[in-house]
Order: structure tokens, then C-alpha cells, then sequence
């Protein structure tokens, strides 16, 4: 098994481990534990780039990074600190955004291809910076939930984020269907 699949299965259990024991720790251990948990996957994608990943750790990646998105975000919401909208919302953009992924790689014969080349479009959608607030965003509501209800505001500003990033995806998906 690659390295960066390991790093991935990793962070699976870690999520799990952490979920069972959060309540007992302080508010900033999860922070701690949280922030470690996305740190991770960062080391996993430079692990896969370095030393090749294959197209199973790519969707085990995305797979995992979906189930602790989900996970983290389920537990909060069992806790009332987040909105069950803003939960539908985020698993829904998901579903949509790895239906389209999925259904393009059936269609171009396993190799998944961007077609987007419009400016905005085309940061929003695959850039690095974009990525890189997203994923701040993501962490960064996962951590607050830790420390108590998170603001509406900051819900509003990931799924705004979210969905601007996921709008080829949901182009792609209607024309499908």
C-alpha cells in the first residue's frame, strides 16, 4: 500500500479516535486535534505527488476527506452547534460535486479532465488560492465547533465559498440530467 493511501486510512482513524474521546478533552486539545486532522491532509497530497499517487488514492483521498467533512460536521450538529440546513446544504454540494466527478470518469474512460478555462471560473474552481480558503474555512469551522455554536455568518461564508467552487460540477450535473 502507497504511503499517502496509509496517510489517508490515518487520518480516517484519527477522526474516529478523536470523535469517541472529544467530549472528555478541553475545548482546545480538539482545536489542537482538529487542526492536526487537516495539517494531515496536506502531508497527504505532498506524500502522493512525491511519490506518485495512483487513481485509488485519489478517490480513497476524496472519500476520506468527504467522511471527516461529514463526520466532524455531524458531530456538531448532534451538539447544536450547527445549522441542519447548513449540514443538508454542505452534503448535498458533496454528493453532487463527487456524483459529476464519478460520472466523468465513467464517460472519458477512467481520466477526469477540467474543461473549464474561463478566468474567474477557472480560479474559483481549481486554483490553488481558492482551494487553500476553502479548505481554511472547512478547518476553521470544525475547530469553532469545538469552542462552542458556530456564527451563522461564518456557515454562510463557507457554503457561498463552497458552492461558487462546486458551480461547473452542478452545471455538469444538470446537463445529465
Amino acid at each position: 500500500m502507497k504511503a499517502s493511501n496509509l496517510v489517508s486510512l490515518s487520518r480516517l482513524a484519527f477522526l474516529f479516535f478523536h470523535l469517541l474521546v472529544a467530549s472528555r478533552l478541553s475545548p482546545w486539545v480538539n482545536v489542537a486535534l482538529v487542526i492536526v486532522n487537516y495539517v494531515a491532509d496536506v502531508f497527504d497530497g505532498i506524500v502522493a505527488r512525491r511519490r506518485g499517487g495512483t487513481s485509488y488514492g485519489e478517490f480513497m483521498d476524496i472519500s476520506v476527506d468527504r467522511v471527516i467533512t461529514l463526520g466532524y460536521f455531524a458531530y456538531h450538529l448532534y451538539f447544536q452547534r450547527l445549522n441542519l440546513a447548513f449540514f443538508v446544504l454542505v452534503f448535498a454540494r458533496n454528493f453532487m460535486v463527487d456524483y459529476v466527478a464519478h460520472f466523468n470518469l465513467i464517460l472519458k474512460g477512467g481520466k477526469q479532465k477540467h474543461t473549464l478555462t474561463q478566468g474567474v471560473a477557472k480560479w474559483l474552481y481549481s486554483s490553488k488560492p481558492s482551494k487553500l480558503i476553502n479548505g481554511g474555512l472547512q478547518a476553521t469551522l470544525t475547530a469553532w465547533g469545538f469552542l462552542g455554536q458556530v456564527p451563522l455568518v461564518l456557515q454562510l461564508v463557507f457554503l457561498v465559498t463552497s458552492y461558487l467552487r462546486a458551480l461547473p460540477d452542478i452545471r455538469k450535473l444538470a446537463h445529465y440530467i
